[in-house]
């Protein structure tokens, strides 16, 4: 670890190590957020409601490609922060390796199950007879991409593990300058339509690949392919993959819960899944720029608790949740004032964009909120309490949210599908923050001997008390 990445991990001054780890990783995840909307935004240019649909449809099929990449990622950033705080760099070499060459696995067998099992897949997914050889064409062109998809969204997570952030965001922007400037070009200007939006984001995903592999070659502190470093102890993986498990649950229930509502809304019509479809994306600006704080600062978490720094974790931890509150209002208010523009760009049809205007302002009720509960989910991943966070996060979208699905649209319909979401969401966050403060409670306890320990090598003339600004 150089200098300059030392000193961001070391630092006294919390809220510069803090904001200089949270405004990269936020400028990357509302760079995928742009990434994940212009397929959309430019096929919704159309005038296609079908083809909107058909995107929003296989989307459960991308998510099920991130939760691959997240199963990696999280686990493998919290392990090798955590071994930069304990200087043990050749373990954290170890991890990089382990989880490259997972992703290399993991990505080509994802390709060949999507693509082998496509026509129930797609059956499963809820495709309507106009909107199944849309959808069929886009999971075709981005299964076959997995492997790309998989890596670039990894190594894009573990570059922050080593400080990074820079570097990691520069490949994000890359990657998704290239899917933006080639979406209008095959979506309208060759007329392709969704197969040239799943062509613009596998291009764009390889692009970013080759700019991360460049950085391991010529900068990496840790990062490697090393297969005799994945050799050493190829069964670090499954250390890795419960670690990371909290997120890919995350991301794989959201799948499959949009892909159940996309199932109970087409007994209203593919104009439904259009409209649910656009307010879900403008929501996300919300959900991914709390998951981006929480993200960008997991890093600090780890490294200091790897380093047993209990005074620091605890500064740490009250400064994200501070930026978490008032994040959550300034972008809610942002949303709900610009909500109609957003939604013209997905939508051109008025009678729809009326539709999708109020689902946008059901799910503001709680959204603002989820602070809390990925705060919740990151501090017990960073703690390597994988346990209690894989069962948190399959709350939200799994066991909260889709039987809710189900229920609240047999009671009210059309709405009772937006209630779900908004229902799951409070709940959530009530079990999360219970089990933030358990286990805030169990490390004060577990790290205050090692404190008390680093205090008696101190001579009382040398030992003073740190106050982190």
């Amino acid at each position: 670890m150089n200098g300059k990445q030392k000193e961001l991990f070391e630092s006294n001054n919390l809220w510069k190590s803090i904001m200089s780890m949270v405004i990269p990783a936020l400028l990357a995840i509302l760079v995928m957020l742009l990434y994940n909307m212009a397929d959309m935004v430019f096929v919704g240019q159309t005038g296609d409601t079908a083809q909107v649909a058909a995107v929003s449809i296989v989307g459960p099929v991308f998510n099920l490609i991130m939760a691959v990449a997240m199963l990696l990622s999280a686990g493998g950033t919290v392990l090798i922060s955590k071994d930069l705080g304990a200087k043990d760099e050749e373990h954290a070499r170890q991890i990089s390796a382990v989880c490259m060459w997972g992703a290399v696995i993991l990505g080509i067998l994802s390709a060949i199950i999507i693509i082998g099992f496509s026509k129930p897949l797609l059956l499963f997914l809820g495709t309507t007879p106009d909107t199944y050889p849309f959808a069929k064409n886009y999971m075709t062109i981005l299964a076959a991409g997995a492997p790309f998809l998989l890596i670039s969204n990894m190594l894009g997570q573990l570059l922050r593990a080593e400080g990074a952030v820079k570097d990691g965001l520069i490949g994000n922007l890359t990657g998704t300058a290239v899917n933006i400037i080639l979406d209008p070009i095959f979506i309208l200007g060759l007329g392709m339509g969704v197969v040239g939006a799943a062509i613009a984001t596998v291009v764009g995903n390889i692009v970013a690949t080759l700019f991360y592999m460049r950085y391991m070659k010529k900068k990496a502190v840790v990062l490697n392919m090393s297969l005799s470093n994945a050799r050493k102890k190829p069964v670090l993986i499954f250390t890795v993959m419960a670690l990371g498990l909290p997120n890919a649950v995350s991301t794989m229930l959201s799948g499959f819960a949009n892909s159940f509502a996309n199932q109970l809304l087409s007994d209203y019509g593919s104009d439904s899944i259009a409209a649910n479809a656009a307010a879900g994306r403008i929501n996300q600006i919300i959900v991914m720029v709390l998951m981006g704080i929480c993200m960008g600062a997991q890093p600090l978490i780890s490294y200091n608790y790897g380093a047993g720094n209990l005074s620091k974790l605890s500064g740490i931890m009250k400064r994200i949740l501070i930026l978490c509150t008032v994040s959550g209002v300034i972008t809610t208010a942002l949303v709900i004032s610009f909500r109609s523009a957003a939604i013209s760009l997905f939508l051109k049809d008025a009678s729809v964009a009326v539709v999708a205007e109020s689902i946008i302002t059901l799910l503001m009720l709680s959204s603002p909120f989820l602070g809390l509960f990925y705060l919740s989910t990151n501090f017990l991943q960073a703690t390597g309490k994988a346990a209690s966070a894989t069962v948190i996060s399959s709350l939200q979208k799994g066991a909260l949210l889709i039987p809710l699905l189900f229920i609240l649209e047999a009671l009210f319909g059309f709405y009772g599908v937006i209630y779900a979401y908004v229902v799951a969401d409070f709940s959530a966050v009530v079990i999360a923050a219970i089990a933030l403060v358990i286990n805030w409670i169990k490390v004060k306890k577990e790290l205050k001997p090692v404190l008390n320990q680093n205090i008696k090598v101190h001579t009382k003339g040398d030992y003073r008390n740190e106050c982190y600004n």
